[in-house]
Protein backbone atom coordinates (compact mmCIF):
# COMPACT_ATOMS: atom_id res chain seq x y z
CA UNK A 1 0.00 0.00 0.00
CA UNK A 2 0.83 3.88 -1.05
CA UNK A 3 0.45 6.04 1.22
CA UNK A 4 -0.49 9.94 1.21
CA UNK A 5 0.20 12.50 4.39
CA UNK A 6 -2.25 15.28 4.82
CA UNK A 7 -1.03 18.29 7.41
CA UNK A 8 -3.42 19.62 8.73
CA UNK A 9 -3.26 23.21 10.04
CA UNK A 10 -5.14 23.18 13.72
CA UNK A 11 -3.67 26.64 14.75
CA UNK A 12 -0.65 28.79 15.15
CA UNK A 13 1.71 30.10 17.92
CA UNK A 14 1.59 33.76 17.38
CA UNK A 15 5.28 34.11 18.07
CA UNK A 16 7.12 31.36 18.73
CA UNK A 17 11.17 31.65 19.65
CA UNK A 18 12.60 30.93 16.73
CA UNK A 19 15.75 29.34 18.61
CA UNK A 20 13.13 26.70 19.91
CA UNK A 21 13.72 25.06 16.55
CA UNK A 22 17.43 26.01 16.15
CA UNK A 23 19.36 25.80 19.37
CA UNK A 24 21.92 28.40 19.62
CA UNK A 25 20.35 30.10 16.46
CA UNK A 26 18.06 33.23 16.19
CA UNK A 27 17.96 34.37 19.79
CA UNK A 28 15.24 36.61 20.29
CA UNK A 29 13.79 36.22 17.17
CA UNK A 30 9.89 34.75 16.59
CA UNK A 31 7.82 33.82 13.70
CA UNK A 32 4.42 32.75 13.70
CA UNK A 33 4.71 28.86 13.97
CA UNK A 34 1.78 26.33 12.80
CA UNK A 35 1.09 23.14 14.79
CA UNK A 36 0.21 20.32 12.57
CA UNK A 37 -1.77 17.49 13.22
CA UNK A 38 -0.63 14.54 10.30
CA UNK A 39 -3.42 12.88 8.36
CA UNK A 40 -2.37 8.94 6.73
CA UNK A 41 -4.49 8.76 3.35
CA UNK A 42 -5.11 5.21 3.24
CA UNK A 43 -4.65 2.97 6.26
CA UNK A 44 -7.28 0.35 7.63
CA UNK A 45 -7.51 2.59 11.34
CA UNK A 46 -7.78 6.07 9.54
CA UNK A 47 -4.20 7.15 11.32
CA UNK A 48 -3.38 10.51 12.39
CA UNK A 49 -0.51 11.89 13.97
CA UNK A 50 -0.56 13.94 16.79
CA UNK A 51 -3.35 16.06 18.54
CA UNK A 52 -2.94 19.45 18.21
CA UNK A 53 -2.97 22.32 21.31
CA UNK A 54 -5.61 23.26 23.26
CA UNK A 55 -7.78 26.11 22.85
CA UNK A 56 -5.64 29.72 22.50
CA UNK A 57 -7.18 30.64 26.10
CA UNK A 58 -6.06 27.41 27.85
CA UNK A 59 -2.77 27.56 26.21
CA UNK A 60 -2.50 31.11 27.18
CA UNK A 61 -3.71 30.85 30.90
CA UNK A 62 -1.48 27.64 31.24
CA UNK A 63 1.69 27.89 29.33
CA UNK A 64 2.06 31.14 28.25
CA UNK A 65 2.20 31.64 24.78
CA UNK A 66 -0.29 32.49 22.39
CA UNK A 67 -2.05 30.57 19.88
CA UNK A 68 -4.13 32.15 17.23
CA UNK A 69 -7.04 29.31 16.00
CA UNK A 70 -9.54 30.29 13.81
CA UNK A 71 -12.84 27.80 13.50
CA UNK A 72 -11.23 26.43 10.78
CA UNK A 73 -8.28 25.07 12.34
CA UNK A 74 -10.18 23.83 15.31
CA UNK A 75 -9.41 20.00 15.05
CA UNK A 76 -12.87 18.80 14.23
CA UNK A 77 -13.41 21.08 11.36
CA UNK A 78 -10.06 20.81 10.08
CA UNK A 79 -10.99 17.08 9.75
CA UNK A 80 -14.14 17.83 8.23
CA UNK A 81 -12.11 19.48 5.17
CA UNK A 82 -10.95 16.77 4.20
CA UNK A 83 -14.57 14.65 4.46
CA UNK A 84 -13.69 13.13 8.09
CA UNK A 85 -15.19 12.95 11.43
CA UNK A 86 -13.02 12.49 15.24
CA UNK A 87 -15.01 9.33 15.25
CA UNK A 88 -13.49 8.12 11.95
CA UNK A 89 -10.68 8.19 13.66
CA UNK A 90 -9.40 4.48 15.22
CA UNK A 91 -5.53 5.40 15.55
CA UNK A 92 -3.61 8.20 16.99
CA UNK A 93 0.21 8.25 16.58
CA UNK A 94 1.41 10.52 19.23
CA UNK A 95 4.74 11.91 18.43
CA UNK A 96 5.18 13.39 22.11
CA UNK A 97 3.34 14.19 25.27
CA UNK A 98 4.04 18.51 24.92
CA UNK A 99 0.89 20.34 25.12
CA UNK A 100 0.83 21.62 21.80
CA UNK A 101 0.51 17.99 20.62
CA UNK A 102 -0.65 16.04 22.85
CA UNK A 103 -4.66 18.11 23.38
CA UNK A 104 -7.83 16.45 22.35
CA UNK A 105 -7.73 13.11 23.33
CA UNK A 106 -11.31 14.10 24.63
CA UNK A 107 -11.97 14.31 20.86
CA UNK A 108 -11.42 10.89 19.28
CA UNK A 109 -13.62 8.75 21.37
CA UNK A 110 -13.15 5.81 19.06
CA UNK A 111 -9.50 5.93 18.70
CA UNK A 112 -6.15 4.10 20.76
CA UNK A 113 -3.59 5.90 21.45
CA UNK A 114 0.33 4.87 20.47
CA UNK A 115 2.89 6.71 22.60
CA UNK A 116 6.08 5.49 23.52
CA UNK A 117 6.45 3.95 27.34
CA UNK A 118 9.66 6.45 28.14
CA UNK A 119 7.58 8.98 27.28
CA UNK A 120 4.61 8.32 29.63
CA UNK A 121 7.02 7.57 32.47
CA UNK A 122 8.38 11.21 32.11
CA UNK A 123 6.06 12.98 31.49
CA UNK A 124 3.88 11.89 34.86
CA UNK A 125 7.26 13.23 36.59
CA UNK A 126 9.52 15.49 34.00
CA UNK A 127 12.45 17.22 35.44
CA UNK A 128 10.91 20.65 37.05
CA UNK A 129 11.71 22.51 33.87
CA UNK A 130 10.37 20.82 32.03
CA UNK A 131 6.95 20.21 33.78
CA UNK A 132 5.85 23.14 31.83
CA UNK A 133 5.11 21.57 28.42
CA UNK A 134 3.70 18.74 30.17
CA UNK A 135 1.79 19.97 32.71
CA UNK A 136 -1.82 21.61 32.40
CA UNK A 137 -2.06 23.84 35.65
CA UNK A 138 -6.13 24.39 35.51
CA UNK A 139 -6.08 20.44 35.58
CA UNK A 140 -3.01 20.10 38.10
CA UNK A 141 -2.10 16.84 35.67
CA UNK A 142 -1.41 16.09 31.81
CA UNK A 143 -4.76 15.42 30.08
CA UNK A 144 -3.33 12.16 28.77
CA UNK A 145 -3.84 10.20 32.47
CA UNK A 146 -7.43 10.14 31.97
CA UNK A 147 -6.98 7.78 28.87
CA UNK A 148 -4.66 5.46 30.01
CA UNK A 149 -7.23 2.70 29.25
CA UNK A 150 -6.90 3.59 25.53
CA UNK A 151 -3.20 3.99 25.31
CA UNK A 152 -0.80 1.54 23.75
CA UNK A 153 2.42 1.97 25.28
CA UNK A 154 5.28 0.70 22.93
CA UNK A 155 8.83 0.32 23.53
CA UNK A 156 11.36 1.43 20.32
CA UNK A 157 10.40 1.03 16.96
CA UNK A 158 6.58 -0.49 16.51
CA UNK A 159 5.26 -1.02 12.64
CA UNK A 160 1.70 -0.01 13.21
CA UNK A 161 -0.12 -1.17 9.69
CA UNK A 162 1.88 -2.17 6.89
CA UNK A 163 3.96 0.86 6.00
CA UNK A 164 3.57 2.64 8.62
CA UNK A 165 5.75 2.44 11.55
CA UNK A 166 6.37 4.52 15.17
CA UNK A 167 10.13 5.06 15.04
CA UNK A 168 11.86 5.57 18.72
CA UNK A 169 14.50 8.88 18.66
CA UNK A 170 14.79 10.16 21.62
CA UNK A 171 15.30 14.32 21.19
CA UNK A 172 13.32 16.72 21.77
CA UNK A 173 12.14 14.25 24.89
CA UNK A 174 13.41 11.30 26.00
CA UNK A 175 10.17 9.18 24.68
CA UNK A 176 10.36 11.00 21.05
CA UNK A 177 8.61 8.94 18.03
CA UNK A 178 8.63 10.03 14.38
CA UNK A 179 6.39 8.24 11.75
CA UNK A 180 7.71 6.71 8.74
CA UNK A 181 4.99 6.36 6.30
CA UNK A 182 5.58 4.07 2.82
CA UNK A 183 4.60 6.44 -0.13
CA UNK A 184 4.89 6.06 -3.75
CA UNK A 185 7.57 8.35 -4.00
CA UNK A 186 9.76 6.72 -0.86
CA UNK A 187 9.62 6.80 2.86
CA UNK A 188 8.40 9.76 4.03
CA UNK A 189 9.14 10.94 7.83
CA UNK A 190 6.95 12.82 10.09
CA UNK A 191 9.75 14.41 12.01
CA UNK A 192 8.07 16.24 14.58
CA UNK A 193 9.69 18.58 17.23
CA UNK A 194 12.96 16.12 16.66
CA UNK A 195 13.22 18.25 13.38
CA UNK A 196 11.02 21.79 13.96
CA UNK A 197 11.55 23.24 10.92
CA UNK A 198 13.26 22.46 7.14
CA UNK A 199 16.57 24.42 8.09
CA UNK A 200 17.18 22.40 11.13
CA UNK A 201 17.47 19.71 8.30
CA UNK A 202 19.22 21.24 5.73
CA UNK A 203 22.13 22.63 7.43
CA UNK A 204 25.15 20.34 8.19
CA UNK A 205 25.56 19.21 11.01
CA UNK A 206 22.10 18.90 11.46
CA UNK A 207 20.74 21.52 14.55
CA UNK A 208 18.69 20.20 17.36
CA UNK A 209 15.86 21.65 19.22
CA UNK A 210 16.97 24.01 21.94
CA UNK A 211 14.37 21.81 24.47
CA UNK A 212 16.50 18.34 25.12
CA UNK A 213 17.48 15.94 27.46
CA UNK A 214 20.50 14.38 25.95
CA UNK A 215 21.90 16.10 23.01
CA UNK A 216 24.65 13.03 22.24
CA UNK A 217 21.27 10.64 21.66
CA UNK A 218 19.08 13.74 19.74
CA UNK A 219 22.58 13.26 17.04
CA UNK A 220 22.16 9.85 17.35
CA UNK A 221 18.27 9.65 16.59
CA UNK A 222 19.40 12.27 13.69
CA UNK A 223 22.03 9.40 12.43
CA UNK A 224 18.77 7.24 12.58
CA UNK A 225 16.55 9.20 10.40
CA UNK A 226 19.22 9.58 8.31
CA UNK A 227 19.39 5.86 7.24
CA UNK A 228 15.49 5.40 6.79
CA UNK A 229 13.86 8.59 5.37
CA UNK A 230 13.66 10.03 1.89
CA UNK A 231 11.75 12.92 2.91
CA UNK A 232 11.73 14.76 6.01
CA UNK A 233 8.41 16.84 7.45
CA UNK A 234 9.04 19.00 10.30
CA UNK A 235 6.75 19.54 13.56
CA UNK A 236 6.67 23.91 12.92
CA UNK A 237 7.07 25.23 9.27
CA UNK A 238 5.02 27.25 7.64
CA UNK A 239 6.32 25.63 4.33
CA UNK A 240 4.98 22.51 5.44
CA UNK A 241 1.21 24.01 4.49
CA UNK A 242 2.29 24.80 1.13
CA UNK A 243 1.48 21.80 -0.27
CA UNK A 244 -1.88 20.19 0.67
CA UNK A 245 -0.48 16.15 0.03
CA UNK A 246 2.55 14.89 0.25
CA UNK A 247 3.62 12.80 -1.88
Amino acid sequence: MNYQIIPLDVGHFAALPKDTCLYRMYRGQTYEAPCIMWYIKGTKNNIIVDLGPPDPEQSLKNHGLVIKRTAQQEPVNALKSIGLSPQDIKLVIVTHLHYDHAWGFHIFENARFVIQRKEISYAIAPAPIMRAGYYETSLGKPQFVDYLDRIDMINGDTEVEDGVSAIFIPSHSPGFQGVSVRTGKGKYFIAGDAVGVFEAWERTPHIPSSIFNNLEEYYESMQKIEKMADFILPGHDMKVLEKSVYP
